[in-house]
């Protein structure tokens, strides 16, 4: 047995058996997720526990204060950045700005491919929230969580690789591990994470180019087109269909300007996809 198949059937065997190590999402993610989807949410406990995080809290301070949410009136506290947000967009930006511990790990190497790949993520959700903020009926920061999330089923394979130099070494034997598990394991997490379906969905179907789904755009819709728009000028995009091809963006308000007008609707909002990657880390 080659070494690609070694991993896929350890893989296999694991997540059949029920002992595949799966990212686990971080305490704070989960006890705000928890608290803002309460039905007796309460804005005070929500405050608290974000203040247990002294560099959480700076940063959400930042972005509410950031040209994305900035008012007349400056943000100075917690409070304050929580009432401006609102608690349902505090809630995703949380799960946004925690998010990158999840892409880390003490091996060097394998440190490396997961900050290349929460660089992409970064990409492909700014790009994918300055999407949703001109398509009616989406929320640009559950776009940005979305595109933050549609990879994450590559994450459990890396780790897994990592004990596989052969392949970990090898981009097109890597490759060729991830397409086999990214969707399953993708979906598998977001549901274990507890995230509505809509989210989940994402990262099954991120890279099924041409799906159909309904007849109104959803999220799963704005990552694709997001991710072929973050190929362009790359070796990537010559392997990816065009946008007129994909229903994803004849569904999308971009596609009534056609694709070259789509791209400078986006080379426009370049600055604004910088700040927030910039803001993600």
């Amino acid at each position: 047995m080659d070494s690609c198949q070694a991993l896929i059937s350890k893989i296999k065997t694991e997540h059949e058996s029920g002992s595949l190590i799966l990212p686990s999402l971080p305490e704070v993610v989960v006890r705000v997720r928890q608290a803002v989807n309460d039905d007796d949410v309460n804005l005070g406990n929500v405050v608290k526990m974000i203040q247990l995080d002294p560099s959480l809290t700076a940063r959400l301070v930042q972005i509410a204060n950031s040209p994305l949410y900035r008012s007349p009136q400056p943000v100075e506290n917690c409070l304050m950045a929580v009432n401006r947000l609102g608690l349902t967009t505090t809630r995703d930006l949380v799960t946004c700005l925690v998010l990158n511990n999840v892409f880390n790990a003490e091996n060097k190497l394998l440190r490396d491919k997961l900050q290349k790949l929460w660089q992409h993520s970064c990409h492909v959700a700014a790009i994918a929230s300055t999407i949703a903020k001109i398509t009616p009926n989406l929320h640009e920061d559950t776009a940005l969580l979305a595109g933050l999330l549609h990879d994450i089923g590559v994450l459990p394979v890396l780790h897994y690789a990592a004990d596989f130099p052969d392949v970990f070494e090898s981009e097109e034997k890597l490759n060729f591990v991830i397409q086999q598990f990214r969707s399953t394991l993708g979906q598998q997490i977001l549901q274990q994470w507890n995230f509505d379906k809509a989210l989940s969905e994402v990262s099954a179907e991120a890279e099924n180019w041409l799906r159909e789904g309904a007849p109104e755009a959803d999220y799963v819709d704005v990552v694709i087109v997001a991710q072929i728009h973050s190929y362009f000028g790359t070796e990537k995009s010559a392997d990816l269909p065009s946008l007129l091809s994909t229903p994803a963006f004849l569904k999308l308000g971009l596609s009534k300007l056609g694709p070259d007008a789509s791209l400078e609707v986006l080379f426009e909002a370049e600055k604004e996809i910088r700040n927030i990657m910039t803001l993600l880390g």
